[in-house]
């Protein structure tokens, strides 16, 4: 029987590598005691891998396991053709037909390669396509036709392509929507961001002299995926309650070289809670 071994008990603990509890103690099996807490394994082997083992001589091995990277996957360009029309059965586009013109929307609908779908009816496809023009995925929403408001009865309809496709197996690894828009060359100087798909083309309708992208939810504000637009001048327009978190982290990106600002304007106007800025234009038209 060795001397020292790991927990066989179900407790976890702190790791001292990734702080996540995933972290399982070397016990001393003569005295039933744990050993000092830098002695054990994280469980999150392919994300952590740490590992540090006692000896009989008090020397001590440590090794940490390097994460697996899976590269992204990629959805064939040739899909997007096949989604890419049927527009008269697409909710979200006939909401942008009652309040702009229809040059304008198709404008649109081309700038952004909006889809249609069949998976739930008059579903739209918002197309997640980076710089180099790679498809990342798509995400599948509904709205209804007069509102412009996302259909959440009896359940939130959303859904992503590659699970749509059967795309399998499939890494996701997904790129700020709209950001396609600079891969032809710098023309603008400013970039937009908010939260929703449907407001970044919405507000690109009212203010085309900017580039208006979405981060497609609240916390995927991330350096990761603002890299490919770090040369680029950059405004935050947080959904109403999301500025301090927004603010925070435009702090810490312009620590790091990014020339990014983040605007109060929602914050200080009385819309609803989680209202943005095409909420505050569709109020007055």
């Amino acid at each position: 029987m060795y001397k020292y071994s790991l927990d066989k008990s179900s407790k976890k603990f702190i790791c001292p590598n990734c702080n996540k509890r995933k972290f399982v103690f070397f016990i001393d099996n003569e005295t039933g005691h744990y050993l000092e807490p830098i002695y054990g394994r994280c469980d999150r082997e392919s994300a952590c891998g740490y590992f540090k083992a006692p000896t009989y001589n008090k020397r001590t091995i440590t090794s940490f396991k390097k994460p697996i990277y899976n590269p992204p996957t990629f959805i064939n360009e040739n899909v997007i053709g096949k989604y890419c029309n049927n527009y008269d059965h697409n909710n979200f586009v006939s909401f942008l037909l009652k309040h702009h013109s229809e040059k304008d929307v198709i404008q649109a609908i081309e700038n952004y390669f909006i889809g249609t779908t069949n998976h739930w009816k008059g579903a739209t496809i918002f197309w997640q396509i980076d710089e180099k023009l790679k498809i990342h995925t798509g995400k599948v929403m509904l709205y209804d036709r007069i509102t412009g408001r996302r259909v959440k009865k009896p359940y939130a309809h959303v859904n992503w392509m590659h699970k749509v496709l059967q795309i399998k197996p499939f890494v996701l690894q997904q790129c700020l929507f709209g950001l396609h828009l600079i891969s032809e060359g710098a023309q603008k100087k400013t970039i937009c961001i908010v939260e929703s798909e449907k407001t970044a083309i919405i507000m690109s309708l009212v203010f085309p002299e900017y580039y208006w992208m979405a981060t497609g939810s609240k916390s995927n504000l991330k350096i990761g995926l603002l890299l490919p637009i770090k040369n680029f001048k950059i405004i935050l327009y947080p959904d109403k309650t999301e500025y301090q978190s927004w603010n925070e982290k435009a702090a810490m990106l312009d620590k790091n070289g990014f020339s990014i600002k983040c605007s109060r304007l929602i914050e200080s106007i009385d819309v609803e809670v989680g209202g943005d800025l095409a909420d505050l234009y569709l109020a007055f038209h």
